[in-house]
Parts: C-alpha cells; structure tokens; sequence
C-alpha cells in the first residue's frame, strides 16, 4: 500500500487494520523499508533503525548494537526442523545499507532472532556497491551480492576454508529497484529480478541464467516491467507483469514459464500468494477510508484448469511416478559415516527421460546416485529404483581439500531428485527433497561402562548414598583454579554427593591401573565402545593422580597438550572449555611443536592404547569427566561425568605432637620385632 503495514495469520481473509507504531520511538512518521518474519517475531527497518514486533503479544522492542543507519533486514527461516542447526538458521538476521560502496558498507550480525546486532566489515577486496547480504545455509556460509561499475554483479561467499566467487551476470538497472528472493524448501534457489529481468540461480548464486518464456523471445516486452512474483517451496513461480498477464512455470536447473492468464487490473498494493492446495491466489486491497482499515479480496487461480487454455497446447506431464519415502525428512551424517536412500521412478512409455540427482552444497556432501530397471508396473511400464550414496565430501577417496570444507565444519544441504525437462504439466509431480545435516545426530551421546560399583560390591549402599550424602575433599589434594597447584587451597572442600547425576560411584582399587571403558549410544541403541583420543579431570580440582605413561613411551612425536597448557590459554581457565575436539592436536603429528620433554606425562587417554590412571596411596571419591577429543571421531561434543571410590589405601595416621609421633613409632618397632622373632622362637622351642 506504501504507507500502511499490514500483518495476518491467516492470509489476509477478511479485513485488517494496520500496525500503529509507538510514537515515542520514532514520533508521528515511520517509514518502513524493508521486514522480515523470524521465528515469533517481524524484524523491521524503520527510520533506518531496526525494531521488532512480537506476533503474539503485539509488542515493540527496539534491537540493540545498530550503530548506523540501515535500510534492508535479511533473513532466511528453516522450516523443516526444530534441531538447533535448523534454529540457528532461522535465528540468524543480517542489516545492512543497500547500494552504498563495498568500503562504507557496515553489516550488522544477529544470532539470536534481531535482538542483539554485532557489526562487520566486508572484506577489503571486495569491489563494487552492496546489491544485498544474505545468509545461505545450504551452502554453509553468508554471502554478499556486488555490482561493478560493468553493470556485471556478482556474489561473493564468507567461508574460512574456501576461496568462494560466483560467476558474474549483467545487471544494468539499479540497486535500489533489485529484488532477491529466496524461496522457501532451503534448496539453495535465488530468484534475481527488477523492472526489466528476471534471472534465477539453482545453487545459491553461483551460477545464474535469464528464466526462459516459452513462446516468447523477448520478456517481458517493450514498455512493460514487472510487478510481482510469488515462489513455493516446491519450486513453483508466478509472475506478474504491468500489462496485466500471469506467468507460471517451474524452478529446476532450466527454468522455464508460460504466460497463463490476463487479469482485469492492477493496484498498487495488489499481491500473489500460492495457498496450501498449490492454486494462485491474487490478493486485491480494497481500503474503507472511513474506518482506516482494508478488506482484502481473494481472486483464487486453477492452475492445471488455467494451463489447458495455453495455445499452443502444453506437452503431456512424461512421469507416471516419481516417489520416496526421504522426501521431505531430516538425515543426519556423523564424521566418516555415509546414508543410503532410494527412490522409484516410472516414465510414460514413450519418454526416455531420467531424474538428475543434486546437492545444494557439493563443497559439504559427496553422493553417488545408480539407476537400475526393477521390474514392470502392473500396466507393464519399466519401473526404476534409483539408489543413493551420500558422505562427507572431504572422507571420499577423490577428495580435493580445495574443493572440500574442512574436517570439522559441518552444515546442511538439500538432496534433490527431479526431471529436468518434465515440462509443466507434472503440476503435483514436485522435486523429492530430503535434508542432510552432516553434523551430530541429536540423540547419540557417551555413557561410562559401569560394571563394578560400590553399590554392587557392598562397600555402599543407595539408600546412603541418596540421603544428602557429603564427603571431604582434603585441601591438599585439589586446587579450586584448576591449574593443578600443590598446596594451593585454603581449606578442606565439602561436597554434596548427586546420586540422581551420578548413580553408584564405579569402585577400583588403588593399586590397580585404571581405565574408564566409554560407551557411544543412539538414543536407546548401544553403537560400540569409543575407539576414539579422549581426556579426563576432576570436576573439583582433585590432582592427587598420575598417568601410566609419557610423552616418550606414548610414541609422541611432537610436544603432547597438557591441562596445563589448555588451561593456560584462557583467562578464566574453566576445564569444561579448555580441551575440546576443536582445538585437539594429536602428539602422534609430525606438524605440531617439537617434543622438547619427553618424560613429560601423557594425559591423552585411549581404549587399547596402554596409557591408564594411577591412583596414590588415598581412599576416597573423585568425580570425573571425560571429554572425547579426537576431531575425527564425531561431530559431537561427546562428554560424560561419572563418579569413583577408590579403596585399599593403608588409613593415613595424624599425631597430635611429636611425643605422640614416638610413641607410636615404638609401638610399630616393637610389633615388627614380636612378629619378626616369634616365627624363629616357635620353630626352635624343643617339642615336649
């Protein structure tokens, strides 16, 4: 409409009123130019400064850490799924100034949904004006459109581990009447468009093309511009052009439309939407001046009726069937593992067409796709099974780093199967779609093998131990920083025993090498026992313990990570974050630092690998974690706390004074003397 915001729930049926925006914020005027739903909530730029509107409350609240102006709000949200790297998508909110150059454009960055903005700098490489910044997470990384001073644009990829550029493609008119659209489905699609083109990108950019009009060389025609487009996540699209016609056609590596239907007229708040069924619906604002509000008229479109009037005739849809059971669902890919899917494909007799298999992120995901004859349909069509392979780019065996994301990064891209030239009479014939996370499946975790406890030995019992149970830790024994000190508490630590956290503690006894067997489980499912690098500390400070083996005898190569130095490089040394699979280096690599103390202990643990813990003359408790640090293992920050009483440790004897320490030093002489000689005096005393 230009001057009024409307919002609804139930697309636009009935009347509306429009959005009153607090005066005290912005006074009387506020000019919106650009909003964006995000989760619950609209973020909006208004006055060149970002605010957001609660959906459900209709509240205000202006966002914080927009230092300058900003005209445009970006945003994509992932419906799919609610595991956190879906939300982490759907929370992310970029703000910018569009049309300004590279080098006096300020990006501010929101992670959690437009309430707190941080700002960044584009690269300075970078040429050209900002055209617009968006996230694109089926490519893993955010992007920057550019136009040069050509007239030729370009997109341009922030990964830490790629060198990304888009190929670039003409774009004449200006930045301020350029539209980006992403539609829904998280396919990677990008729909380009302003007055006078229309392009579309099938991979997040990286290459675009003009959508092709069938039965027209020349779109949208002399004197004409565009007025409107509507996307689905099923790759539909129609277009609206200011002569009044409607286009529809299909997104797919060709896209193509049609020009379908003439409508009677043209407002300037007139908009499209395609509803649940897949119809188009022309929206037409009718405002009541008296009461301020607007009556939204619906103008429903039969698509499949509207394309059978298409002179010439459309060709026939070429797939009798074309289905998964994938389509539409969440897989996850932990490290070094690979996902089977398949599909059943039948084409009419007479088509030899095939369905293509894509990702969005091939930077991120490696496949394999075979198409085989299964068998005949009942009408005695070929049936075809499509079987599917998909890994981790970086593990294949054709693996290029510079082609490939790194070890650790994970991310989420789209599988898509579909017909290339279907035509677009295969109108409930959609792309199958499935969504591939590589990163940590949200159910798998660690458990420590619990085969011997106190509880089962007898030493304890539960009831004891779940009734608010304390123990004592000596002050000689832990430092409250963490830092392995000797002598650096103040004071013995009391602690309050979790039997609900911890259970019964395992029990081992003190002469024993020891070492903690992990278990990695799915959900309800034991997987195997963790072959994997991990590392382990008391969550109290305890370092009254040592370990079996050194750097030397370990096979280290280059100098081993201690506690000491991870914790060493933070300013608040916390060991829950010191020592993680981000920042692991394995001693066993030739690249690290040079192995300047071989005797130094090695505090890397291993199942089979011969380093165990070793426990000093103390009985006690301990309560640990063990932290899986091998980058190659999971995507998962696999961790699990656990507890232990260690026994069979001779009593520590205290004296009160020196005479008391003689004392007892007498007693002890005179017992080893009686049992020294009393075995001599019995064999030497005569029988009677």
């Amino acid at each position: 409409m230009g001057s009024k915001l409307f919002l609804t729930a139930h697309g636009f049926e009935g009347s509306h009123c429009p959005i009153y925006f607090p005066v005290d914020y912005e006074g009387l005027l506020a000019h919106v130019t650009s909003a964006e739903f995000v989760l619950q909530h609209v973020v909006m730029a208004i006055n060149g400064r970002v605010y957001l509107y609660n959906t459900e409350d209709f509240t205000w609240r202006a966002a914080k850490g927009v230092e300058s102006m900003v005209t445009e709000i970006s945003s994509y949200q992932c419906c799919f799924s609610e595991d956190p790297s879906c939300m982490a998508v759907s929370s992310t909110v970029l703000a910018y100034n569009r049309g300004d150059p590279v080098s006096s454009t300020r990006i501010f960055f929101s992670s959690d949904g437009g309430y707190t903005f941080t700002k960044f700098t584009l690269p300075s490489h970078l040429k050209g004006d900002v055209g617009g910044v968006f996230n694109m997470p089926t490519l893993s990384t955010l992007s920057v459109l550019l136009k040069n001073s050509d007239d030729m644009a370009y997109f341009s990829y922030w990964t830490s581990d790629l060198n990304l550029t888009s190929k670039v493609f003409p774009l004449k008119e200006s930045l301020a009447v350029l539209s980006v659209i992403q539609p829904a489905g998280m396919k990677g699609s990008l729909v380009i468009w302003t007055e006078h083109s229309l392009l579309f990108s099938p991979n997040d950019g990286q290459v675009t093309r003009p959508i092709a009009v069938i039965g027209n060389n020349e779109f949208p025609g002399p004197a004409v511009t565009l007025h409107g487009i509507a996307t689905t996540g099923s790759s539909e699209i129609a277009v609206l052009t200011s002569d009044k016609r409607l286009f529809y056609g299909r997104l797919s590596m060709e896209p193509v439309i049609v020009e379908f239907k003439t409508i009677s007229d043209i407002s300037a708040g007139m908009g499209m939407k395609f509803n649940t069924f897949g119809e188009l619906v022309v929206i037409l604002p009718v405002e009541d001046p008296a009461a301020g509000c607007v009556d939204f008229l619906h103008c429903l479109i039969i698509i499949q009726q509207a394309l059978m009037s298409v002179t010439p005739p459309l060709a026939t849809c070429p797939v009798e069937l074309m289905s998964s059971e994938f389509d539409q669902r969440v897989y996850y890919i932990d490290m070094s593992q690979s996902l089977q899917l398949s599909a059943v494909y039948v084409p009419k007799a007479s088509a030899e067409i095939f369905p293509l298999v894509t990702v969005t992120d091939p930077h991120l995901l490696a496949f394999q796709a075979v198409l085989y004859i299964d068998g005949l349909t009942s009408e005695g069509d070929k049936k075809y099974k499509l079987n599917i392979v998909l890994l981790q780019q970086l593990i294949t065996e054709m693996a290029d780093p510079t082609f490939s994301h790194s070890l650790l990064k994970g991310g989420i891209s789209t599988l898509t199967v579909d017909v290339l030239d279907k035509g677009l009479t295969c109108k409930d014939m959609h792309p199958l779609n499935a969504f591939i996370n590589v990163g940590c499946p949200p159910n798998k975790h660690i458990k420590v093998l619990r085969n011997v406890t106190v509880c089962s030995k007898g030493q304890f019992n539960q009831e004891t131990l779940q009734n608010n149970f304390t123990y004592t830790i000596s002050k000689k024994t832990y430092d409250p920083q963490y830092l392995y000190r000797q002598d650096s508490a103040a004071e013995d630590l009391r602690v309050l025993y979790s039997f609900v956290d911890l259970q019964c503690p395992l029990l081992v006894y003190v002469d024993n090498p020891w070492l903690p067997l992990l278990e990695l489980w799915e959900g309800k499912t034991f997987v195997e026992f963790v072959p994997a690098d991990f590392v382990m500390f008391e969550v109290h400070g305890m370092y009254n313990y040592v370990y079996q083996q050194s750097a030397r005898s370990a096979g280290c190569v280059s100098q081993p990570q201690t506690w000491r130095s991870m914790l060493k490089t933070q300013s608040r040394p916390n060991p829950h974050t010191a020592w993680n699979r981000k920042n692991y280096v394995s001693c066993k690599d030739p690249s690290g630092p040079p192995l300047t103390s071989p005797e130094l202990e090695y505090e890397v643990l291993k199942a089979g690998s011969g380093n165990m813990v070793m426990f000093p003359s103390y009985n006690g408790f301990y309560i640990f974690k063990a932290i899986v640090v091998d980058p190659t293992y999971s995507f998962c920050e696999l961790s699990v706390t656990f507890s232990v009483y260690v026994y069979g440790a001779f009593p520590e004897a205290k004296f009160d004074s020196p005479l008391t320490l003689v004392v007892f030093l007498a007693i002890f002489a005179g017992i080893m003397l009686v049992g020294f000689y009393l075995p001599w005096f019995l064999l030497k005393r005569p029988n009677p």
